[in-house]
C-alpha cells in the first residue's frame, strides 16, 4: 500500500453525463469532479499552507470559527524514507587469485640452471595448485542450503506464524470483549471486519503498544477502508500505512484558490484528552462503494464532521448506529445512492448545524423533529422524493442555506414563516408543488437574503410591490409559474441583480424601460408571457454585461434594434416568435463573436443573411427560419461548430422555389409549413446551488404545446 498518492489533477464537479454513468437512471446524479491536485507538501516550502479550511462544497454556518472549519486537522506526517537497498558483490575465486600471486611472487629465488630442466622441474613451476572442483562447490552449497531449510529457517517461521496466531487472536478476543464485532463477521474471511483483523495481526506497525481508544479508531477506519471498497479508491490517502491513524490522509491544492488542504482522516484533540482522535471524516469524490459500517458509532467520542458526498457508489439506508454519534454536527451525504427514509434520530440525537442529503433516493415525509432541530444553519435535501408542508420549515429560525427543489413539498409561504428567516442567504423550493401568492413581506423581512429560487410551482398572483425593497439579492428565479400583473417599475431598485427569469407566467402590460438600470445583469429571460405590444426599450441597450437574453414570444414589434451589438458578452441571444420586421443588423456578426446560441425564427425578418455572421465561430446552433429571408444561407457554412442550422430552405407544397439556399442546413422549412420547427427551445437555466447557481450546459426543452401550432 502506498503511503502517498501521485500528483494528479481533479475537477470541481463533474457533468450529469458522467454521474449518470455511476447511477441507475432516473436518479439524476452527478459525478463530481473537482477541482484539486493531489500533492506531497514540501515543509520548507514558504508557500506551503499546512493545517487550512478544507474545501467544502457546502457553504460554512457563519458562527463557525476557524479552528471549527478545519475540522480539527492534526498534523502531518511524511514519510521520506529511501527503500533499503543491498550492494552487489563481485564473486571473486580467491583461491586462484592467491595461486596466481603466489606463481609470480617477487620473493622467488632466481635459479641458473647450467643445463635444460628435467620435465619434473618443469611441471614443478609450472602446475598450479589444484583447488574444489564444481562439483564439490555445489556440494557445500547444497549442504548450507539444507542446513538452513533445515535448521535455521523452520524456527523463525514457526515463531513468525505463533507471533500472528497469538496477535490475531489477541485482537478477535479483545473485540468480542469488548462487543465490537460478531463472531459470525470474523468468522467470514470476505467480511470487512474480518478483513480488519487480518490486517491488524500483520501489519509491520506495532499496534500492540496502542491504547484501547487508538486500537478501536484503527479497527473501525480499517473497517471503513474494506466496506467501501478501499483497494478501487481513486486516491488511498495512505490508508493502511505503517503509521498511526491520524497519518492517513493526502494533501490537495485547490487549483482556483491555490488552497492547499488535507482530505482523509483529519485528527484533532479534544478538549480534555492526552492524544488526537479523528474528528473529521472527509472522502469526497473518491469512488467509495458499498455500504456505510455500522463501526463508526466507536468514533463517538471524537467524530464531529462526516464528509464523504459525491459518492454514487455508497448505498443503503443510513445505519441506526450513526446516531451515537453525539458530537457529530455536520453531516454531508449529497450524489451518493442513499435510500430508504430519513430517520427521526436526525433530529433528536444529533447536533446538526449542517446536513447534505441532496440527490440521493430518499423518500418518505420529512420527520418533524429534524425542522424543530433550531440549531441547523445549512439544510440540503433536494432531488429526492420527499414530502411535506413549507410551513413546518418555519421554525428553522437559524437557518441560513435551505435547498429543497425537485421534492414533493406543499403548503404556502406566509407572512408569519418569513419573520422567522432573517438569517437566510440562499432559498431553494423550485419545482414542488407550493401555491398561492407570493407574501408581501417576502422581500422585506429576510434582509440577508442573496438567492431566491421558486420556480417550477404553482404561485398565482402579482409580483409584490415591495419586491425593490431588497437590494441585496443577485439570483430571482420565479419562471414556470402563474404570475399575473404588470413588472414593478420598483424592481430597478434591485442594483445588485444578476439573474432575473420572469418567463413563462401569465405577467401582462409592457416590459419596464428601468430594467436597464441593473446594470449587473448576467442573465434575463422576461419571454413567453402575455405582454402588450411594443418595441424592444432601447434602454436595455445599457445591459452590457448581459450573457444570456431571452425574450421570446412577447409580442415585440418594429425593427431588430442594431444596439444589441452592445452585448459583446452574449452567449445566448433568443428572440424567436415576436413580430419582428426589417433586415438582421449586420453590426451583430461585427460585434457579437461568442455567441453560442441564436435564435431568430418565427418573425418577420426580411432581406440575406449579413456575410459578418460568418465572423460567429463559436455557433451551435442557429434558427432562422419562419422569416422572409431570401439569398443564400451558405454565409455560415464554414463554421465549424454549427450543429443545428434550421432555415426556409425547403421547397413549397405546391413546388415553389424555396426563400433560400442552404448546402448546409440541418434542417430545412417553409414558412407555410406550420409543422416544422415549431419547437419551444426553452434554454432556461434550471440551477443548483452545487454549482453556483452558475449554468454548466444548454439544455434545450423542445415542448411543442407553446407553439403557435401546438
Amino acid at each position: 500500500m502506498s503511503d502517498s498518492d501521485d500528483e494528479q489533477v481533479h475537477d470541481q464537479l463533474p457533468s450529469v453525463e458522467e454521474y449518470k454513468t455511476h447511477v441507475d437512471p432516473g436518479s439524476r446524479k452527478i459525478d463530481p469532479k473537482r477541482i484539486m491536485e493531489s500533492i506531497q507538501p514540501d515543509e520548507d516550502d514558504e508557500d506551503f499552507i499546512p493545517d487550512v479550511d478544507d474545501d467544502l462544497i457546502l457553504p460554512p454556518p457563519d458562527d463557525m470559527d476557524e479552528e471549527e472549519g478545519a475540522g480539527g486537522q492534526g498534523g502531518a506526517h511524511y514519510d521520506y524514507d529511501g527503500n533499503p537497498y543491498e550492494e552487489d558483490d563481485g564473486d571473486y575465486n580467491s583461491e586462484e587469485d592467491d595461486d596466481y600471486n603466489s606463481y609470480n611472487s617477487d620473493d622467488d629465488e632466481q635459479v641458473i640452471h647450467d643445463q635444460l630442466p628435467t620435465v619434473e622441474e618443469i611441471h614443478a613451476q609450472r602446475s598450479p595448485q589444484k583447488g574444489p572442483s564444481c562439483a564439490r562447490k555445489l556440494g557445500y552449497c547444497f549442504m548450507t542450503l539444507i542446513f538452513l531449510c533445515i535448521v535455521i529457517i523452520p524456527p523463525i517461521l514457526l515463531t513468525m506464524k505463533d507471533d500472528y496466531e497469538q496477535r490475531k487472536q489477541e485482537i478477535t478476543e479483545f473485540l468480542m470483549t469488548k462487543t465490537l464485532a460478531k463472531g459470525s463477521q470474523l468468522d467470514d474471511p470476505t467480511s470487512p471486519q474480518a478483513k480488519a483483523v487480518e490486517f491488524l495481526a500483520t501489519e509491520k506497525y506495532d499496534n500492540s503498544a496502542l491504547s484501547d481508544e487508538k486500537l478501536i479508531e484503527r479497527y473501525t477506519m480499517t473497517v471503513w477502508y474494506y466496506a467501501t471498497n478501499g483497494p478501487k479508491w481513486r486516491y488511498q490517502m495512505r490508508f493502511l500505512s505503517s503509521e498511526d491513524t491520524c497519518g492517513w490522509f493526502s494533501w490537495f491544492r485547490n487549483q482556483r484558490s491555490g488552497q492547499i488542504t488535507k482530505e482523509g482522516v483529519i485528527c484533532d484533540t479534544p478538549e480534555g484528552a492526552a492524544t488526537p482522535a479523528i474528528g473529521l471524516l472527509d472522502m469526497p469524490s473518491n469512488l467509495l462503494e458499498g455500504t456505510i459500517p455500522s463501526e463508526l458509532q466507536y468514533l463517538s467520542n471524537s467524530l464531529e464532521q462526516m464528509h464523504v458526498e459525491f459518492n454514487p457508489g455508497l448505498e443503503g439506508e443510513l445505519p441506526q448506529e450513526l446516531q451515537y454519534l453525539t458530537k457529530l454536527w455536520s453531516l454531508e451525504l449529497q450524489y451518493c445512492a442513499i435510500t430508504g427514509i430519513l430517520p427521526d434520530w436526525l433530529g433528536t440525537k444529533l447536533p446538526l448545524r449542517r446536513l447534505g442529503l441532496s440527490n440521493n433516493l430518499l423518500t418518505g415525509f420529512i420527520p418533524p423533529s429534524l425542522l424543530q432541530q433550531t440549531n441547523l444553519q445549512i439544510l440540503a435535501l433536494d432531488d429526492n422524493g420527499l414530502t411535506g408542508n413549507i410551513g413546518d420549515f418555519g421554525a428553522l429560525i437559524k437557518m441560513q442555506y435551505l435547498y429543497m427543489e425537485d421534492n414533493l413539498i406543499q403548503g404556502q409561504l406566509t407572512n408569519q414563516m418569513l419573520a422567522n428567516w432573517t438569517a437566510m442567504k440562499e432559498m431553494d423550493f423550485s419545482r414542488n408543488d407550493i401555491s398561492g401568492s407570493l407574501p408581501s413581506d417576502l422581500f422585506t423581512k429576510m434582509n440577508n437574503l442573496e438567492i431566491l429560487d421558486l420556480h417550477g410551482n404553482d404561485l398565482a398572483g402579482p409580483l409584490p410591490a415591495s419586491i425593490g425593497d431588497n437590494n441585496r439579492i443577485v439570483f430571482l428565479a420565479l419562471q414556470d409559474n402563474k404570475l399575473t400583473g404588470e413588472i414593478p417599475v420598483a424592481m430597478s431598485n434591485m442594483i445588485d441583480l444578476q439573474h432575473l427569469d420572469l418567463s413563462r407566467n401569465e405577467i401582462s402590460g409592457k416590459i419596464p424601460m428601468e430594467l436597464g438600470k441593473l446594470s449587473f445583469l448576467r442573465y434575463l429571460f422576461l419571454g413567453s408571457n402575455s405582454y402588450d405590444a411594443q418595441e424592444l426599450p432601447k434602454e436595455l441597450a445599457q445591459l452590457t454585461m448581459l450573457r444570456e437574453l431571452s425574450i421570446k414570444k412577447a409580442n415585440l414589434q418594429g425593427q431588430l434594434p442594431a444596439w444589441i451589438a452592445n452585448f459583446t458578452e452574449l452567449q445566448l441571444l433568443d428572440l424567436d416568435q415576436n413580430n419582428f420586421q426589417g433586415s438582421i443588423p449586420p453590426e451583430m456578426g461585427d460585434s457579437l463573436s461568442s455567441l453560442d446560441h441564436l435564435m431568430l425564427n418565427r418573425n418577420a425578418l426580411n432581406g440575406t443573411i449579413p456575410a459578418s455572421f460568418a465572423k460567429l465561430t463559436d455557433l451551435n446552433l442557429l434558427l432562422l427560419d419562419h422569416n422572409e429571408l431570401t439569398g443564400s444561407a451558405d454565409v455560415v457554412c464554414s463554421i465549424p461548430d454549427l450543429r443545428l442550422y434550421v432555415t426556409d430552405c425547403e421547397a413549397g407544397l405546391f413546388e415553389e422555389a424555396a426563400e433560400i439556399e442552404c448546402s448546409c442546413c440541418s434542417t430545412c422549412c417553409h414558412a407555410q409549413n406550420f409543422a416544422c420547427n415549431m419547437y419551444d427551445w426553452n434554454a432556461n437555466l434550471d440551477p443548483i446551488w452545487e454549482y453556483s447557481y452558475s449554468r454548466y450546459t444548454y439544455d434545450f426543452d423542445l415542448n411543442e404545446k407553446d407553439s403557435p401550432m401546438g
